[in-house]
């Protein structure tokens, strides 16, 4: 490192966003250049992203690849890729009711998902900015 050069630069986080178009999209915007994001719209393309690479956290959409979201995060748990943060989430701007909400959450939590974040139910409540602030916290912090 150079003289006068001596910040400690921060490593960017590398995230696997699986998810629908509109949802890559969204989670770009969110992130505004704070990760290296690595897109994928189906399984089989985000199974070949994670056995070719390391990631810092894997960030999915409920509606990934025709709501194959479950399939795709149980084949990552047969992974044992436990070093790897995995945060769901909702983009949809339609409600979902209690139960479903509840049966998502904990259908998520048997597979080790470290948290999920139903945009549409934040914005609902708090508006689009604290949502997907929301959801950048999760993603880049974990929080």
């Amino acid at each position: 490192m150079a003289a006068g050069n001596t910040h400690n630069a921060r490593k960017r986080p590398r995230v696997l966003v699986a998810g629908t178009a509109d949802a890559i999209e969204a989670l770009t915007r969110v992130l505004q250049g704070d990760a290296d994001l690595v897109a994928a719209q189906s399984v089989k393309d985000a199974l070949r992203e994670l056995d070719s690479g390391t990631f810092d956290t894997i960030a999915c959409n409920v509606r990934f690849d025709e709501s194959r979201m479950f399939e795709f995060l149980q084949a990552v748990m047969d992974r044992r890729l436990a070093h790897v943060r995995i945060v769901a989430f909702r983009a949809e701007n339609t409600a979902l009711s209690r139960s479903r909400h509840s049966a998502i959450r904990n259908a998520l939590e048997a597979l080790g998902v470290e948290r999920f974040v139903d945009l549409s139910q934040l914005s609902a409540e708090y508006g689009d900015a604290v949502a997907m602030e929301a959801l950048r916290k999760m993603v880049l912090d974990g929080n």
